[in-house]
């Protein structure tokens, strides 16, 4: 028995169709333009010489923007031939990818799917080539990282063991040493060699004592105290300290009287110390010193300092000696010219004075005594 629809129900299944058609259409879209097939594409090339598992269809990114899909991929023809991957990309990231590109497989994830994720490259390099080719960084496998952290785990083993064997080792000499074996077995529960070394110890120290003590006199006996008296070998901090006599000095800095880093008297360095020589001879006192002290930078290095500094010093007496005979006050009186070189250090006497002269500096001080 046939029953005919009624207009209402016919018009109803009539619209629910459509809407089946219309959704099934706009699913059809999505699809395609999920694999950019609606709109406008270009093509990349790149070779890999493993892909790790990536399929046709698979992502791929441009600064992690997604811009299109793995289109195919092509097995090499032989070994150790690449994977020919093509890849179809929005065109209006054309722009984007340069003949540097790099691409590279990663993993979405600890263990998500693989995408394809492309460094555009710099700006200022040229367009992509007409072949669309461009480099591939070769895939950080799981394989890999294993493999490095097999090998991470055998040098900490490696490790262990040499350090459980030296421990061992340790633990032998230790027991050897309390159960009195070998010579410092011996040593250590000998009393009378552990007092005998104590004697010895302080027996050397009192020898020590008396030779400094003996040198100190033999450098003051005669005619060796000449020697070292005309060169300052006495203690630096008291060379400069002359409670009972007058003190006066002429400053001149390093750059007047040197090279630059130099202990090489210039032509105006000499013409300088013309002038300090000039000074000298006005004064006859044989009994008065003079003390030439060079100074540097305290932030040099003390080791190098003190070499220029001493070496400067010695140039500016050298001078003064050999051209003008400073040392001599008449025809039998003579006086102590000393050179000493301080290098960044400022002698307590000279701590007030210092702070306003210049640091590299020459000072050429005259002890007059007053008694």
């Amino acid at each position: 028995m046939n029953r005919e629809i009624g207009r209402w129900r016919a018009l109803a299944n009539a619209g629910f169709a459509l809407a089946i058609l219309a959704l099934a259409g706009f699913g059809m879209a999505q699809v395609a333009s999920r694999q950019w097939r609606t709109q406008k594409t270009f093509r990349v090339h790149v070779d890999f010489a493993t892909i790790g598992g990536l399929g046709v269809g698979q992502r791929v990114r441009i600064q992690g923007i997604d811009a299109g899909v793995v289109e195919a991929a092509v097995p090499p023809e032989a070994p150790g031939q690449p994977v020919h991957l093509v890849l179809r990309l929005d065109e209006r990231l054309r722009t984007l990818v340069r003949s540097d590109a790099v691409a590279r497989i990663v993993t979405e994830g600890v263990v998500g799917s693989k995408v394809i994720e492309i460094a555009p490259g710099r700006p200022d390099a040229p367009p992509l080539p007409a072949t669309g080719l461009i480099a591939a960084e070769r895939p950080l496998e799981m394989n890999d990282l294993l493999q490095e952290a097999r090998k991470s785990l055998s040098r900490v083993d490696a490790v262990a063991t040499a350090a459980e064997q030296g421990l061992g080792e340790i633990n032998l000499i230790a027991t050897t040493i309390r159960k009195g074996e070998g010579s410092l077995g011996k040593f250590v529960h000998d009393e009378e060699a552990y007092q005998k070394l104590l004697a010895l110890s302080s027996r050397g120290e009192r020898t020590l004592h008396d030779v400094e003590e003996n040198l100190a006199a033999l450098k003051r006996t005669w005619p060796l105290s000449r020697y070292f008296n005309d060169r300052s070998f006495f203690d630096r901090d008291r060379v400069l300290y002359h409670p009972g006599a007058e003190r006066d000095s002429r400053v001149i800095q390093e750059s007047d009287l040197f090279e630059p880093g130099r202990a090489v008297l210039t032509a105006r360095g000499r013409q300088e110390l013309d002038g300090i020589a000039a000074w000298f001879k006005s004064i006859r006192r044989p009994s008065s010193e003079v003390v030439i002290a060079a100074f540097t930078d305290s932030d040099r290095n003390q080791d190098l300092a003190q070499i220029l500094t001493q070496e400067q010093a010695e140039a500016v007496r050298r001078y003064l000696v050999e051209k003008h005979a400073i040392q001599s006050t008449g025809w039998f009186g003579s006086r102590k010219i000393a050179a000493v070189g301080f290098g960044g250090q400022v002698p307590s006497p000279l701590a007030e004075i210092a702070r306003n002269q210049p640091p590299r500096r020459v000072e050429i001080i005259l002890f007059t005594p007053q008694t």
